[in-house]
């Protein structure tokens, strides 16, 4: 969901922070991790063997690689490698060759890691995670790769991306990198606001998707920084985990910082202790607030999450990247969609897909009646699917008077949302998408064309506007 779903990236980054380890001590990575506890491991969609507590499928999954460590501590597991792919743990490359499968979900297997692509691939979602190693990929060959975003997994944080590159719960570097003569193609399995490839929680500064000589159509490249806290990796008294803990300063010396709950009592504490190889509890506080309050500082650094977003993206040297159907282009950091491709006789149409970068988005929103794109009209003729939900900034919004149609979610849980200005004159019931005005407050304005202020009212507040939202004339 593009934007909106960067808003809950952020989010879900802030709960995951007291997770992540020191970026100091993280360095490149090269082939699968050989730790004594390496949890590498190349694996593809396994055999369903039941229904867990919370209703996901229960799988066996089945390996193309995995370390020692899992093979001696595995036991759910299968090696049985499908045609068209496979493995060499020297080159450290993965080579699919007319290769068609759901998942390959691949961790820790280092910054040199590379996919070869030969013939005709297809798959649903690739999964590339790193732990406190390391987590890259470079795709190569002569092949085609086509992902089918939207594989349902419950390990699927961030939505249905095609593509996904996780850090996970220790910091390291990360990036996504096309080469050569690979095309890669990705398709949104849902609206044209689906991060289609995304690089999360990575350290690397510039290059977290790297376009080697090749080219991108038909989807939006972005980047976030988003602070996190730092923590660090220690063993626990007898050292029989490893554990990680928030870094904190105070006089000049660091400390760890732990949450801990005692079941026996069911009450919760912060435990800070010294930094050491194996800590020592110094104190215990009610809560985080209480650890400020005693004069620790919570040490923080930056991460940063990269995007490819739309409906459909290629990635190859032979990319066209001539406007089509469904492609996204930023004007005035308002996100289009093209719904028909205009040329300089006729006017294109296009969608409002939403706020391309937050830091530089207004108060007031302006969907206007046309926009230039290369120098051609197009009509904007409607606002699509969570175009503005969850909106943190937008205190108004003017609807053109071409829009034709307001999605699902359009603007739900824009709570600061208190000034709507619709110009159009070509909205009903139809038209207006379930919740597209929903949870947004109840002290709004609508000001509409006078001989539509009465089916406006009946419309806005069947799709979610409050029955107390004032209507008035424009």
């Amino acid at each position: 969901m593009k934007k909106r779903t960067g808003i809950l990236l952020t989010l879900c980054l802030a709960l995951l922070g007291v997770l992540f380890v020191n970026p100091k001590g993280v360095s490149a990575a090269n082939g699968p991790c050989k730790d004594e506890a390496s949890f590498a491991n190349i694996q593809t969609e396994g055999e369903v063997i039941g229904v867990d507590q919370w209703g996901y499928e229960e799988k066996i999954y089945n390996y193309i690689y995995m370390s020692d460590y899992m093979k001696k501590n595995n036991i759910n597991y299968t090696t049985n490698i499908p045609k068209g792919i496979s493995y060499n743990e020297k080159t450290n490359t993965l080579t699919l060759n007319n290769y068609t499968g759901k998942e390959i979900s691949c961790n820790m297997m280092g910054d040199d890691f590379k996919l070869e692509l030969k013939g005709e691939n297809t798959l649903e979602m690739l999964y590339i995670w790193s732990d406190y190693y390391g987590g890259s990929i470079t795709i190569t060959g002569d092949g085609v790769l086509n992902v089918k975003g939207g594989y349902d997994d419950r390990e699927s944080l961030y939505g249905s991306s095609g593509i996904k590159l996780f850090v996970e719960s220790q910091g390291a570097s990360s990036f996504f990198k096309v080469t050569g003569n690979a095309t890669v193609n990705v398709e949104s399995s849902d609206s044209y606001n689906d991060i289609l490839i995304g690089v999360y929680m990575t350290l690397e500064k510039k290059n977290g998707i790297i376009l080697d000589g090749v080219k991108l159509s038909g989807g939006l490249l972005a980047k976030d920084t988003v602070q996190m806290e730092t923590s660090v990796k220690r063993k626990l008294e007898g050292g029989l985990f490893d554990t990680y803990f928030s870094l904190l300063k105070k006089g000049g010396k660091n400390y760890l910082c732990q949450s801990n709950y005692d079941w026996s009592t069911e009450t919760s504490s912060v435990i800070v202790y010294s930094d050491a190889d194996t800590p020592k509890e110094i104190a215990r506080y009610a809560d985080y607030d209480e650890v400020k309050a005693a004069g620790y500082e919570f040490l923080y650094y930056d991460v940063y999450d990269y995007r490819i977003s739309g409906k459909h993206c290629t990635i190859s040297a032979k990319a066209d990247t001539s406007l089509k159907k469904d492609d996204v282009v930023v004007v005035d950091n308002l996100v289009y969609g093209i719904k028909t491709v205009g040329t300089k006789k006729k006017a294109g149409a296009v969608y409002v897909a939403g706020i391309d970068d937050f830091d530089k988005e207004k108060t007031t929103v302006t969907i206007p009646k046309t926009v230039k794109i290369d120098g051609i009209s197009y009509k904007v003729t409607g606002i699509g699917k969570y175009a503005f939900n969850y909106d943190s900034k937008m205190e108004k919004v003017v609807i053109g008077a071409n829009v034709k149609y307001i999605e699902e979610q359009a603007f739900y849980g824009s709570s600061l949302l208190k000034d709507i200005v619709i110009k159009s004159k070509k909205l009903t019931s139809k038209t207006v998408g379930k919740d597209a005005f929903g949870e947004i407050g109840n002290k709004v304005t609508v000001t509409a064309p006078s001989k539509k202020l009465s089916s406006y009212k009946k419309v806005l507040t069947a799709k979610g506007l409050s029955k107390d939202t004032v209507f008035k004339k424009g």
